[in-house]
This record gives C-alpha cells, sequence and structure tokens, in this order.
C-alpha cells in the first residue's frame, strides 16, 4: 500500500504527477539561461527571509509539489502556455510604448486575427498558475476555475491586473532579471467567517501581474481584465522601502555572491543615497 497517495489534480481529478513552475519557465531561461545560473551570476531564491543559491531552471526551488498531472500540465494547458509565452515577448520587447501609453492592444501582441482566441488562452494561463498556487497551499480552487478551463464564455470572480514598477523600469540593470511571487493572502470575514476570496500577485522585472478572486480592486493597479477586453491597461506602484532594501542587502551578504552584494549596494546608493 502506498502510504505517500498523490493528490488528485486539481483540474481533471487525475493523480498529480508533474511539478508547475512558480514563474514561467520561459520566463527563467530568458533571463537566466538554459544552462546553470552559475555561468551568469547566479540567482538566489529568497523565502521567509532564508535565500538560497538556485542551480539551474530545473531546480526544485523554483516549482510547487506535484498539484498537477502531466497531461493537463504539458498537452492541455499547452495553448495557454504559448498564448503566455507570446504576450510576456512582447511586452519586454515593447516596454517603452507601454511605459508611455500604460496600455497594451491585444491585436499588437497577438494579430489581428488571433487577438481574441489568444486572450482565453492568456486568461486560461493565469487561470492555471493562481490555481497551483491554491492548490500548493492546501486551498480548494474554487469551481468556476476549473470549469472556465473548458469554455469560450464563461462567469468567474477572478480578476487580473497589470501594474508597472516604475523604479524598477527605471533602472533595468538592476531589475531585468528580478522573478518574484507574492504572498497569497485569504481574506475573510468577521461576520461570514471564512470566504473564498483571495489576493496574489507574480512579478516578472517591472511588471506585476495581480490577481484578486471576489476581492475588490484597489486603485492605481489597473484596469480589471477577464479577456474580456482587446486592451489592457496597465497601473503602476513603486519599489520596496528602504528598510525592505536593508534586509535584501543583508540576505545576500548571508548566502548570496560577491556580484549580488554589490549590485544591491549600488542600487541603495543610486536610490536613496
Amino acid at each position: 500500500m502506498n502510504s505517500n497517495p498523490k493528490k488528485p489534480c486539481w483540474i481533471c481529478g487525475n493523480p498529480s504527477d508533474s511539478r508547475e513552475h512558480k514563474f514561467k519557465k520561459s520566463d527563467i531561461t530568458r533571463r537566466y539561461g538554459k544552462g546553470s545560473f552559475e555561468n551568469v551570476g547566479g540567482m538566489l531564491h529568497s523565502k521567509d527571509g532564508r535565500p538560497r543559491p538556485v542551480q539551474g531552471p530545473k531546480s526544485n526551488i523554483l516549482s510547487y509539489h506535484p498539484v498537477i498531472c502531466s497531461h493537463c500540465n504539458n498537452n492541455r494547458s499547452q495553448p495557454w502556455d504559448n498564448a503566455y509565452k507570446i504576450f510576456e515577448r512582447w511586452v519586454f520587447d515593447n516596454s517603452d510604448l507601454i511605459y508611455a501609453k500604460r496600455f497594451a492592444p491585444l491585436e499588437f501582441v497577438y494579430g489581428e486575427d488571433a487577438w481574441w482566441c489568444q486572450s482565453l488562452n492568456l486568461f486560461k494561463y493565469f487561470v492555471k498558475a493562481f490555481g497551483c498556487r491554491l492548490a500548493s497551499a492546501e486551498t480548494s480552487v474554487p469551481d468556476d476555475l476549473v470549469d472556465l478551463l473548458d469554455k469560450e464564455y464563461f462567469l468567474t470572480k477572478l480578476r487580473i491586473c497589470f501594474s508597472i514598477n516604475r523604479v524598477s523600469y527605471t533602472f533595468p540593470e538592476y531589475f531585468e532579471s528580478f522573478l518574484g511571487i507574492g504572498n497569497l493572502y485569504q481574506v475573510n470575514s468577521r461576520s461570514q467567517g471564512t470566504m473564498e476570496r483571495y489576493t496574489w500577485c507574480i512579478n516578472v522585472s517591472w511588471l506585476r501581474i495581480w490577481f484578486f478572486y471576489a476581492h475588490e480592486i484597489p486603485s492605481c493597479v489597473g484596469a480589471s481584465w477577464v479577456a474580456d477586453s482587446s486592451c489592457l491597461y496597465f497601473g503602476e506602484f513603486d519599489a520596496p522601502s528602504l528598510e525592505e532594501h536593508d534586509q535584501l542587502v543583508k540576505d545576500a551578504e548571508q548566502n548570496g555572491t560577491h556580484e549580488q552584494v554589490v549590485n544591491l549596494k549600488k542600487m541603495r546608493k543610486t536610490l536613496w543615497g
């Protein structure tokens, strides 16, 4: 008897046997390459104030424990993953346009004939990313998210927003390779108790992708999107505080490389003097 049975895939219910990357693998390899990260100055993974060096793009640190099956992760979701790859490349190839105009027409990203279908695939990629984050936290994925993956028309409580980190954009020499996922927050109610209400985010260089499920959307983070518009409107926000940055310096001094420490100190002098 197997004392550690596999968890069911949150999409189809079959046994989970695949590890989904916390960041899209193409985001990682585009910035750090496909080989050892030591060849490009190293990558540091920090969680709960404990930084650890990452050896390469296949490191288990960069992926969740299995919460999805290989069929759903590789075959079923391939169109969703490809839509995100195209989107991410276009966004960073046209970062000056986005920063100046604060919007991205999906017709420019995918073409006049493909944008509607590809926008659905892009939204489903974000649902996959969010679902894997919830499942990895031992949290049930809301039914509307599972159900919409088979549909062209749907109703959902999930809203996606896009924001520009102004400091990260201004200093690409420090932030171009930055990848990060925010904390997953469940927002409950004193009167109603535990609720399916969540916030989360993904950071890719200067871009932050927000996930709001059944939660009000703060001002300035960008217009909400549910694959219901041909244009994405970007908000903006500022960088971490001086105290938070100093903590990053301490973490790098303890567990990072000399190059990482030097770059962080240069950044501190540039931003705060």
